[in-house]
């Protein structure tokens, strides 16, 4: 057991519940920007003040450059897919907004930008949009220019779209000191939100489902289930013992210690669904794990691109409580112990969430406590630590 970890990581699980002191800046400024897969949330059009600036300076265009070698990078060497044809991906700034791999038809009034992009060996070129009433998107009402990425769907929830702010944007919540900071957490974000294009389409016909067999609200994101029960002290208490215990078994140094952990934060997690995912609110508990396999994933993939640009030495736990620090989203926490969990005692995991009939992680992680004689094996030869 890694104590000293465990303890700085319980201290921060403190802090975003409001025991004590209170987060640093840029956690503060990422959980703005932190807003994923909003299915149906109500959008405000808003303003934009037009900039006389019309192409992108260098240094833009290569951080979105590195966005797309990143997610390349992440398909080939962690998600283990061959990198595919991009979605539709709409980088904007205060003014602008550069679409990649557009639909043209779709497309308000537009024009080609002299800049393109290289993604799997391609050239892509950029067409510019020029904000009128807010941010252009594809079948939705114009979105506020405000610093954030989300993945939406379009075309009858048929296919996906993300949005991306650029430095410029994004680098108005902290100060200069923290460009750097911002510039890795929007990297991170930007595949964390890339790789819910593939899953989205299906996590969308799983909630119509849903909603046609029992109550749900109108609107749905991946917080939905925290602000509808996290004000009940009773049930934050058992989510708060269900994350201790999976906490546990994340910093755990052996595969039996692990494993006795997780048995005792998938207990307690049986015995909070039990109790309030019932009668009306029964179809809560298919909800949750739909988002807890989404935001659980795109927060594995934001944890190892964290990895890849972590200063030279630096320790998986330091990586993982700097990543932590930066969401008060339950859905994220949560999901990301999972994954990191599910790495760990089941290898070849990928293929299963990336497929139309992607499974809950908590039925993965029963296997995995269930079947840890047949397991133990092919754990020991895949890795030990979420880091290794």
């Amino acid at each position: 057991m890694a104590g000293k970890s465990e303890e700085t990581l319980a201290a921060r699980h403190d802090r975003t519940h409001g025991v004590a002191g209170s987060p640093p800046a840029v956690r503060t400024a990422s959980r703005v920007v932190a807003v994923c897969c909003a299915l149906l949330a109500c959008v405000v059009p808003a303003t934009a003040t037009h900039a006389p600036e019309l192409e992108l300076d260098k240094p833009t265009l290569a951080w979105m450059q590195a966005a797309l070698d990143n997610w390349e990078a992440i398909c080939r060497r962690h998600l283990h897919v061959t990198a595919q044809t991009l979605p539709w991906i709409i980088f904007y700034d205060e003014s602008h907004a550069w679409h990649l791999n557009p639909e043209k038809g779709l497309l308000p009034p537009s024009a080609a930008a002299s800049a393109s992009l290289m993604f799997a060996g391609r050239t892509l070129t950029l067409m510019r949009v020029a904000h009128e009433r807010g941010l252009w998107v594809p079948g939705r009402e114009p979105l506020p220019v405000s610093p954030r990425a989300v993945t939406m769907l379009y075309a009858d929830e048929q296919k996906p779209f993300s949005i991306v702010p650029l430095p410029s944007l994004y680098r108005k919540l902290a100060g200069a000191d923290q460009s750097r900071a911002l510039d890795e957490l929007f990297l991170g974000l930007a595949s964390h939100e890339l790789t819910h294009t593939r899953q989205l389409v299906y996590a969308a016909q799983r909630i119509n489902r849903l909603r046609a067999q029992h109550t749900l609200p109108e609107s749905i994101d991946d917080n939905t289930i925290q602000h509808t029960f996290g004000v009940n002290g009773d049930y934050r208490r058992l989510y708060e013992e269900e994350h201790k215990y999976l906490l546990r078994a994340v910093l755990a140094n052996d595969l039996d210690a692990c494993r006795r952990s997780l048995a005792d934060a998938l207990s307690v997690r049986e015995q909070r669904k039990g109790r309030f995912f019932t009668g009306q609110n029964s179809g809560y508990s298919d909800l949750d794990d739909i988002f807890l396999a989404m935001e659980g994933l795109g927060m594995w993939v934001h944890y190892q691109t964290a990895r890849d640009h972590a200063p030279r030495g630096e320790d998986w736990r330091q990586t993982l409580v700097s990543l932590s620090e930066r969401t008060d989203a339950w859905s994220q926490e949560e999901g990301l112990e999972m994954f990191l969990l599910i790495d760990r005692l089941v290898p070849g995991w990928q293929a299963r969430f990336l497929a139309p009939d992607f499974p809950s992680p908590v039925v993965v992680l029963r296997e995995a406590v269930r079947n840890r004689a047949q397991q133990d094996s092919a754990v020991r030869s895949h890795k030990v630590q979420p880091g290794t």
